[in-house]
């Protein structure tokens, strides 16, 4: 009696879930095909021209950021929009994720770091002549022992079949 029991309350139970559980799927499965359907943050005419103009690798590049990325990538200045591409994709995520405040912050030191490496190119002394080229350095003084060494007395070689010893 007890195991007939079981059997009925599983089957109840199976009843009721089985659909239950096959309704999430579906929605689970539409949602992945509306993500899939829609089209990627839709740039305007200006921002698809300047894509187009583009290297294929930097397209690429691009085209690999997740969305809100894309999205910062052209609410910046076009000046930081060249910065924007010279620090590795793990940073550019990190950026677009802080604060207004901190992302402040953060350019502000970009900007700096920027500078500082272009400021030495633009800032060296115009009035310097180039080098003259010089001549190969040769060693002159070289020893005669290909050794190196030069104090130990150098004796003459004999035959074996003269040498008396």
């Amino acid at each position: 009696m007890r195991k007939t029991f079981y059997y009925i309350a599983g089957g109840a139970l199976a009843a009721v879930s089985i659909p239950a559980v096959a309704q999430e799927m579906t929605a689970a499965e539409s949602d992945t095909a509306d993500a899939a359907t829609t089209p990627a943050t839709a740039m305007t005419a200006e921002q698809q021209v300047s894509y187009d103009g583009w290297p294929t690798e930097q397209q690429t590049q691009f085209d690999a950021w997740p969305e809100d990325v894309k999205a910062y990538y052209w609410g910046l200045t076009p000046e930081r929009q060249e910065l924007f591409w010279r620090i590795s994709d793990e940073n550019k995520v990190t950026i677009t994720a802080l604060s207004a405040e901190q992302q402040a912050q953060a350019w502000t030191q970009i900007e700096a770091q920027a500078a500082a490496q272009t400021a030495p190119a633009t800032t060296a002394p115009a009035t310097t002549a180039p080098a003259a080229p010089t001549e190969p350095m040769t060693d002159t003084t070289a020893p005669a022992d290909p050794m190196g060494d030069t104090t130990a007395p150098v004796e003459p070689e004999t035959d074996a079949a003269t040498d008396p010893m």
